[in-house]
């Protein structure tokens, strides 16, 4: 299963060969495409935009969208194609490579073919081999995007020596690959502080079932904050949850029935926090035991506000984009993998 605006602009570029259109040709308004199509004016615009980016389109202001004149140079992309690796409960769930990255990283690498491949529930270092064999053994050149990836998955890439970025932090033991990551000890210290000040005696971490080394990173700030705030260790909980409502319900109700005082809940996903609220709407609390939500990843798939305090990087999801194909490309023209590292400043929304 593609994302919505990859499986789109494939769709739409399907259509212009159909119809055999030529450049200069108009092609739907963003309204038209969606009736077209059946899809929402969000993912009928962002596919447009993605198509503009990989110059099929071009959008001109009060004129309209039309087929795109072919490059007179030929293509300039020094890669042919970009693997983009992740679990695709994770891409469903959480929308783990946002619409706004795909077009950054097209707009980065306009000639250049996006390519998802999700990992198996099992035996994924056998299928990132056989990924990575095939792209070794092509006469194009290929690059990777790896996203909250194993140790295992990354050692394949590192050993393989071919473009990759990893979109986290490094596993241990990884130091032959470029990487590109929100702060996130800055994103513990913020989350904390916001609990803090809104008078909460008692932390509950809820991770994801797949602990990270970012996920690490980010604890260990929330524990220097709250030992310098004098709180004890038996204030902080951890649970490491699988992405399902009920169990993450049941454990956050079961550490709410154990505190005495305000309980803050730093939730790593939003769908986490979401599920945590709707069942709290369904108890009677008073004012002073109602917990505290926060949220440290949010990746919106559409224009649905965030109710939470959460977590925004300075970079838009265009820009963070951008930066993955930059990366990609320097590793291309012969840049060390080693020396490509961007921390990604990040900042507290509250709404």
């Amino acid at each position: 299963m593609k994302p919505a605006i990859i499986d789109l602009a494939d769709r739409i570029q399907s259509d212009i060969q159909k119809r055999k259109l030529k450049p200069g040709d108009p092609y739907f308004t963003t309204s038209e495409t969606a009736r077209s199509f059946q899809v929402s004016g969000t993912t009928a615009n962002r596919a447009l935009q993605l198509l503009t980016q990989r110059r099929v389109l071009v959008r001109k202001q009060r004129a309209g969208t039309f087929i795109a004149e072919p490059e007179s140079s030929g293509s300039t992309s020094t890669l042919q194609r970009v693997h983009l690796v992740v679990h695709q409960k994770f891409l469903e769930r959480e929308g783990l490579l946002a619409d706004g990255i795909l077009i950054g990283l097209q707009k980065e690498l306009p000639d250049t073919e996006l390519q998802f491949n999700f990992l198996p529930h099992r035996e994924e270092e056998e299928y990132v081999n056989e990924v990575v064999h095939r792209a070794l053994k092509s006469s194009e050149t290929e690059g990777f995007v790896l996203q909250r990836a194993s140790v295992g998955v990354q050692r394949i890439l590192e050993e393989s020596g071919l473009p990759t970025v990893v979109n986290g932090v490094l596993q241990p033991s990884i130091t032959g690959l470029a990487q590109i990551d929100r702060d996130q000890s800055q994103i513990g210290r913020l989350l904390f502080q916001e609990l803090h000040r809104q008078k909460c005696q008692r932390v509950l971490v809820v991770l994801r079932d797949q602990v990270t080394s970012g996920d690490h990173v980010m604890l260990d700030a929330v524990q220097r904050e709250m030992s310098q705030s004098g709180f004890g260790l038996d204030q902080l909980m951890v649970r490491c949850l699988p992405a399902d409502d009920r169990a993450i319900q049941i454990s956050a109700l079961d550490v709410l029935k154990q505190s005495t005082g305000k309980l803050g809940i730093l939730c790593r996903s939003e769908p986490a926090a979401r599920a945590i609220a709707a069942k709290l709407e369904e108890i009677t609390l008073p004012k002073s035991k109602r917990p505290a939500l926060v949220v440290a990843d949010r990746f919106a798939r559409d224009a649905t506000p965030c109710p939470f305090p959460h977590i925004r990087a300075a970079l838009s999801p265009v820009e963070y984009g951008q930066k993955i194909g930059s990366m990609l490309i320097r590793q291309v023209k012969g840049e060390s993998a080693e020396s490509l590292y961007e921390r990604v400043e990040v900042e507290l929304v509250i709404l």
